[in-house]
């Protein structure tokens, strides 16, 4: 369960960024997967953030269908944050 949400560092916050308006959009970009795999080690980064860029990290498939599975990831996010 999250309490609160940390707060993220610049760099994560863009990165992290681009990856949620870029889910909204219906297609993650080359360049925003090569950005979070360059994050290696996701051991400094907060859930939920972590989730969605661990999930990113592992995709094997297409952009599209990434940011199909990622709404669903998000949706999963709301409703546990709305719960507490």
């Amino acid at each position: 369960m999250i309490t609160t949400i940390p707060q993220l560092n610049t760099k994560q916050k863009q990165i992290i960024g681009n990856l949620l308006v870029e889910t909204l959009q219906g297609e993650i970009s080359d360049e925003t997967r090569q950005a979070i795999a360059d994050m290696g080690d996701l051991k400094d980064v907060p859930e939920p953030y972590h989730h969605l860029v661990s999930y990113t990290q592992g995709w094997v498939q297409d952009n599209v269908k990434l940011a199909h599975e990622l709404r669903g990831e998000l949706r999963y996010i709301c409703e546990e944050l709305e719960t507490q």
